[in-house]
């Protein structure tokens, strides 16, 4: 899988070179250089409604209608493996400029899992624009008291430890098989459960049917704040507001650093106008004072790249998703 090589039609070179162009900087700036309206806009969250994806997907839907800057504005709900059900319909709509899907680690976990007929590169890669992170959590009354006391549970028997999280191929599941192949684990050694959302794992983790979970720190920082739940380690390269008390897996000894990033995508085949536009809109959008207070609400980390620097993250986080699930023994 090679992230960011763009469609043919367009030509890599010539909107590699545009997004050069365009940059970070121009995109913002375009917040005030009054472009057009677009006419219409369809955001694809490939996954089901009340997820990560779904929330993203209608905070932008909130911050393009409250500032008018598309006639219309749907969110479609494209759910299925992984996210691979979405991408395969936009890379279907190839020629479309009015399309964009989410798409972030889950995606890339899942293409570089199920062996999918489509890739990310087969999009146009827009904008990167949303990260946070995830932290490794156990009961209050756990035994173990630290990282370094999972680490050695896992050295010594990693099948006795039952950890749950979200979908195969999720950064939760991609941050356990880390962490537990750092402890000596090898691929098939981890015990992960997965779970359809966040409140199922926690729900288990405090049943006792869970010795350790894994989860958004947005998600699980008010049953650590209430006492019920404790932070292990995050996996941010430096401590997080939501969970301050907890260190950095880097900080505890163990280089291990990942994000649950979201990024916007077009459809193959748009031309070099229809990808500036796109892209200008997007600066717009993310210029927006309701779309500053969604990153404020949702404690998301303002991720926004675009051009060669998302190019490089997407090929960047590719490889080391790659890496990860071959690993685990998944690819």
């Amino acid at each position: 899988m090679r992230a960011g090589v763009l469609a043919a039609r367009v030509g890599a070179a010539a909107v590699s070179a545009l997004l050069v162009c365009a940059g970070l900087t121009q995109a913002y700036e375009s917040a005030q250089a009054g472009a057009g309206v677009r006419d219409k806009l369809k955001i694809i969250a490939p996954a089901a409604p009340g997820g990560g994806w779904d929330t993203t997907a209608r905070e932008l839907q909130r911050a393009v209608q409250d500032n008018a800057l598309s006639e219309s504005v749907e969110v479609l709900n494209v759910e299925g493996a992984g996210g691979t059900i979405g991408l395969a319909r936009v890379v279907n709509r190839s020629g479309d400029p009015n399309t964009l899907m989410l798409t972030g680690t889950t995606m890339l976990g899942a293409v570089a899992i199920n062996g999918t007929p489509h890739q990310v590169s087969d999009t146009t890669p827009i904008a990167k624009i949303t990260e946070d992170y995830d932290a490794i959590v156990v009961p209050a009354d756990s035994p173990l008291r630290s990282i370094h006391d999972l680490m050695r549970r896992w050295a010594d028997d990693p099948g006795a430890v039952a950890v749950g999280g979200g979908s195969i191929g999720s950064l939760d599941h991609l941050l356990a098989g880390s962490a537990a192949g750092a402890a000596g684990a090898g691929p098939g050694g981890l015990n992960y459960i997965a779970y359809s959302g966040g409140g199922e794992m926690v729900a288990a983790l405090l049943g006792g049917h869970l010795d350790v979970g894994v989860g958004n720190t947005n998600e699980i920082s008010d049953q650590v704040a209430a006492g019920e739940l404790r932070a292990l380690a995050v996996s941010a390269p430096h401590r997080t507001p939501d969970l301050p008390e907890a260190p950095t897996l880097r900080e505890s000894g163990f280089d291990i650093v990942l994000s649950n990033w979201r990024g916007l995508v077009a459809a193959p085949g748009i031309d070099e106008r229809q990808a500036r536009d796109i892209l200008d809109f997007v600066g717009r959008l993310v210029a927006t004072p309701q779309w500053q207070d969604a990153l404020r609400r949702n404690n998301w980390v303002d991720a926004f790249q675009t051009g060669a620097e998302f190019d490089r993250t997407l090929r960047a986080e590719a490889e080391l998703i790659r890496g990860i699930t071959t690993s685990l023994g998944l690819a």
